[in-house]
This record gives structure tokens, sequence and C-alpha cells, in this order.
């Protein structure tokens, strides 16, 4: 004969909760999740005169190489899977010190080299502004639209870096991405993971020798942190 105060725990116990350890259903489907760290080359001294340049051959000072060591250390703690460095020789430096470090071989990012700037290469805003200014005011009134003579738009940098970033996370889908490229080049794709208008290009500073840190699901992006400088005082 049955129990009559089993039979009964036994009935009820369907609307208990589930017993501790069983597994509950997710309130969000997993993702995949591609993390980019996305670092900017050590110092040169075009940057240090404020020149607009994308010249592939210039190269780092001796504080940008001090610059890119600190990065390397940095990411001794955090290791990437992979690191990726645009074809500028100044890049490539950068790229070297981390791989020096992580003992990772660089590969090539093609077509994530700087926003082209044409004929104006070597020239600061304030030559532009007094030896050119028809050409500074146009790019003054849409400096997201406008193409310096014989260069490329930002429109046009951002554009092809969503292409290649796209391809990069299909290719390196849940790795740990470590980039190494340009200013202008961060800049897009902070801007397109913060799903923000393009005009506020400009309004984010990626200084010489940082690393920003961006995740990229297929539903998802977020921005943990920007431009933080490895070994300084203050960013």
């Amino acid at each position: 004969m049955v129990d009559k105060a089993k039979s009964e725990n036994a009935g009820a116990g369907s609307a208990l909760p589930k017993a501790a350890g069983q597994k509950k259903e997710a309130l969000h489907p997993e993702e995949s999740i591609t993390t980019f760290l996305l670092i900017r080359h050590g110092h040169t001294r075009a940057t240090e005169e404020g020149r607009l340049y994308s010249d592939p051959e210039a190269e780092l000072t001796d504080e940008g190489l001090k610059q890119s060591k600190k990065l390397a250390e940095w990411l001794m703690s955090r290791p990437p899977d992979v690191v990726l460095s645009s074809t500028a020789k100044r890049v490539i430096a950068t790229a070297e010190s981390i791989s020096g470090q992580t003992n990772l071989p660089i590969l090539p990012a093609e077509g994530l080299n700087e926003w082209h700037v044409g004929d104006w290469e070597g020239r600061t805003y304030l030559d532009l502004k007094k030896n050119s200014p028809d050409e500074y005011k146009a790019w003054t009134a849409d400096p997201i639209r406008m193409r310096p003579p014989g260069g490329e738009s930002i429109e046009d940098m951002y554009e092809r870096t969503k292409v290649r970033i796209s391809e990069i996370i299909e290719q390196f889908d849940g790795k740990r991405v470590a980039l190494v490229t340009h200013a202008g080049i961060v800049r897009s794709v902070i801007v397109h993971a913060l799903g923000m208008p393009l005009d506020n290009f400009w309004r984010i500073s990626i200084p010489v020798g940082t690393v920003s840190k961006v995740d990229f699901s297929k539903s998802f992006a977020t921005v943990h942190f920007m431009a933080m400088r490895p070994g300084a005082d203050e960013v």
C-alpha cells in the first residue's frame, strides 16, 4: 500500500522548483564573441608635428619603440590568439614588438592602412588653411565626405574598414585578435561598433601607442575601453 503522504508529495513535486544544478533555459542564446584589441602604432615624427600622412615608409621614433614595448608587455598577461598588422612600416615595427613577446606570427591585414590623404600628404591643417584656403574650407564644411585631392574621404575609409572587419570576424570567429593599425581605422571600428552616426568620427581621440578593446558577435558589439596607453600615468 502506498503511503498517502508520499503520494501527495509526489503529486506536488511537479510544482516545485527544479533541482539545484539542473540547467535553466538561457534568457539569450549564447553567441560566439570575437574580441579585437585595436592598437595604434607608436609615436612618429610626423604625428608629433601634426602632419597629415599616410606614408607607408614613416618610421617609429625611439619613443614609439618604447610605446610598442609597453604594449607588448601589457599583452603578455592577456595574450591574443592572432596578431594582424597593416602594411605600413611604423605599424609593422609596433607589431614586431608584440610578436616578439607572444611568439605569434604577424599576419598582414590588407585594406586597413590609414586614411589616404592624397595631395595633402605631409601637410598640416594650418598650412592647408593658409595656402589652400578653398580646399580647406570645402573640407571643414564636410570633413566626412569631402575627399582631399587625389585621396579618399573618411566615409570611403569607414566603408572599406567595415568590410575588412567583417571578413576578419568570419575568419577568426571567437578569437582574440590583436589588430595593429592606425587611428583612422580604430576610430572607424569604434563608430561601427557603437552604431554612431559617422559624423561623430572626429570626436574620438586615439593617440599613438594606445589600445582599445571591442567585442563583436552576430547580434551585438561592446566597446570595453578606448585609447588606453599601458605604462602611462594618464591617457
